[in-house]
């Protein structure tokens, strides 16, 4: 499988509209999300979906800390 690059302006514009490009609050619904997964009824998502949707959302967490922190070092 070979990468390629990606266009991730309409993922930057969803930060800039909704976020008013605040990435911690972004990170911060992030958060919310992946906690509210732990309220659904259990027969919604198998434990494996669960566990991977959960795992997704907190690696876009990590990547977009990683921007946040590179982007604010002084």
């Amino acid at each position: 499988m070979s990468l390629k690059v990606t266009d991730l302006r309409p993922l930057l514009s969803y930060i800039q509209e909704c976020h008013e490009g605040d990435l911690l609050s972004f990170t911060q619904s992030l958060d919310k999300a992946i906690f509210m997964f732990h309220f659904l009824p259990m027969d919604v998502f198998s434990d494996l979906e669960r566990q991977n949707c959960c795992h997704v959302l907190m690696e876009l967490k990590e990547a977009v800390m990683e921007i946040y922190t590179t982007n604010n070092q002084t």
